[in-house]
C-alpha cells in the first residue's frame, strides 16, 4: 500500500475541471432535461454561481461554431446540442482529475457494486453511460470502473496488483454532486472519449449522440 500511498499523494496534485467545462456541461443537462434555452448568460451565471465574465468567455467558442446563440430578445438557446457535446469531449481532459488508480480482483460488476456503497461517491464512465441511455450494455465488456471520489475510497477495495479490472478514482468539482449519484450522460461520454482502448472507442463508436444529449 505504500506504493499506492505515494502514487495518489503524486496525482493528487494535478488541476480540476474548469470553469469552461462545468458550463457547457450544465447546458448538456439542461438539453438532455428537454432545457434548451436561459433568459440570458448572465442568468447562466448566477445559477451556477460562476462569474458573469467567465460565463460568457466560456460560451465564445460554442457561439462561434453556431451550437450555441445569445440574443438581447431570445437569450440564450442551445441550438445544436451534438456539436456542444463534440467540442466538450474534446475540451475535456479527464486525466488530470484523476487522483488514483487501483487495479482489484473482482468482476466489473461486483467492483462498481463495492464503490457506489461507499458515502459521496459518484458512478461514471461506462456505467454511467450505460445508464443514462440502453439501460443495458450491448456494446461490449469493459474492465475499466470509473468514478469521483476522495482516493481513501481506494482502501475499500479489494486491491490486486494482478487484478484484471481496473478502478480509477477522479475527483469531483463542487457542482458535480447537484446532479445525482451518476455522472451525467455527457460527462460520461466525454470521460469515455478521452480513455484510451478499444473498449473505449466501441462505446464512443457505437452510442448515438443524440441519446447524450436527450435531444435531437
Amino acid at each position: 500500500m505504500a506504493c499506492f500511498r505515494i502514487y495518489t499523494e503524486e496525482l493528487y496534485t494535478s488541476g480540476m475541471v474548469t470553469k469552461t467545462e462545468i458550463i457547457w456541461r450544465h447546458l448538456l443537462a439542461g438539453t438532455a432535461e428537454g432545457l434548451r434555452r436561459y433568459t440570458s448568460a448572465t442568468a447562466l451565471a448566477r445559477e451556477l454561481g460562476i462569474p458573469v465574465s467567465t460565463t460568457h468567455q466560456a460560451l465564445e467558442r460554442p457561439v462561434e461554431i453556431g451550437a450555441v446563440t445569445i440574443d438581447a430578445a431570445a437569450g440564450l438557446r442551445v441550438l445544436d446540442p451534438v456539436r456542444l457535446l463534440t467540442l466538450y469531449c474534446a475540451h475535456r481532459h479527464f486525466e488530470r482529475d484523476v487522483v488514483a488508480r487501483v487495479k482489484v480482483d473482482v468482476q466489473v460488476d461486483e467492483a462498481e457494486r463495492l464503490v457506489s456503497k461507499e458515502p459521496g461517491v459518484i458512478l461514471g464512465g461506462f456505467a454511467a453511460l450505460v445508464a443514462h441511455t440502453t439501460g443495458v450494455n450491448r456494446i461490449a465488456d469493459y474492465s475499466t470502473v470509473l468514478v469521483y471520489a476522495d482516493a481513501a475510497v481506494a482502501t475499500s477495495l479489494p486491491v490486486d496488483l494482478d487484478g484484471s479490472v481496473e478502478v480509477i478514482i477522479a475527483r469531483p468539482d463542487p457542482w458535480l454532486e447537484s446532479y445525482g449519484v451518476l455522472t451525467l450522460a455527457a460527462q460520461a461520454y466525454a470521460d469515455i472519449f478521452n480513455l484510451p482502448g478499444w473498449q473505449a472507442a466501441r462505446f464512443i463508436h457505437e452510442t448515438n449522440p443524440i441519446d447524450v444529449v436527450g435531444t435531437a
